[in-house]
């Protein structure tokens, strides 16, 4: 079932950013320790759905033009189905936790992580898809 998940993905890490680049909108250069991103808005229409959910806005992070990092922004009321949705695919989360006012649930993909993030007082959640590190 974990391998499924995949189907409902957009985009792969790992993918080009000239497979989307008349899609994409730069917004901001990210560096987190050594490494530096590129993060683009995806130009989506305004039906884009992940897991029969809508989504608001879609960042993508490019390291040497090549993907590393995908968020889904999603509405918070949005939250449990999200999460049920993905335990339906993936199983219950293999963590789950509450720092600095931000819940965290993380699920394992092989050699990537799903989390999803709620801020207590955020107008949106976070499902981020990357690799493999730590929260």
């Amino acid at each position: 079932m974990k391998n499924e998940i995949h189907k409902h993905l957009k985009f792969r890490i790992g993918e080009e950013q000239c497979k989307h680049e008349f899609k994409l909108f730069y917004k901001e250069e990210y560096c987190c320790k050594k490494y530096c991103y590129d993060v683009y808005e995806f130009d989506k229409v305004d039906s884009e759905q992940l897991f029969d959910l809508k989504v608001e806005k879609i960042m993508l992070y490019y390291n040497a033009d090549v993907l590393t990092k995908i968020d889904y922004y999603f509405k918070p009321y949005l939250h449990t189905k999200l999460k049920v949705w993905i335990e339906q695919f993936i199983g219950v989360a293999y963590e789950q936790k509450l720092i600095n006012n931000t819940y965290y649930c993380s699920w394992y993909i092989g050699k990537y992580y799903l989390i999803l993030r709620k801020l207590e007082k955020e107008k949106r959640i976070v499902l981020s898809y990357q690799k493999r590190k730590k929260l």
